[in-house]
């Protein structure tokens, strides 16, 4: 499997977008060292940044609202599946529970971890 380093050296801005998209999405990919090295080919003078700062930003507006979109069109339905193995209907309530009360601030700290 090709590095990142290749992947944004043929790629370029569009392997940047990528990759912030999926990471916010919650994929665990390397999207911060993805833009570390963007901005490493900016210095060199390979990329732009103002494009590699309008890709980032516009990648990771996407990549949030994505994973919000899947999240809330589909989140309950994979959660209430009958034969669920891994969500039991006890543990599903206290989670939903927990964030009627502390959902904001659940949030907020938990992006940052």
């Amino acid at each position: 499997m090709p590095d990142a380093g290749s992947l944004l050296g043929y790629w370029g801005y569009l392997a940047i977008f990528v990759f912030v998209v999926l990471g916010n999405m919650g994929v665990p990919i390397p999207e911060e060292t993805v833009l570390v090295l963007a901005g490493y080919m900016v210095w060199q003078g390979h990329l732009r940044l103002a494009t590699v700062l309008a890709v980032g930003i516009l990648g990771a507006v996407a990549g949030d609202n994505l994973g919000y979109w899947i999240g809330r069109k589909g989140g309950h339905a994979l959660f209430n599946r009958p034969k669920s193995m891994l969500f039991n209907p006890q543990h599903l309530r206290r989670t939903h529970a927990f964030y009627e009360r502390h959902g904001g601030k659940t949030i907020v700290i938990a992006r940052f971890m």
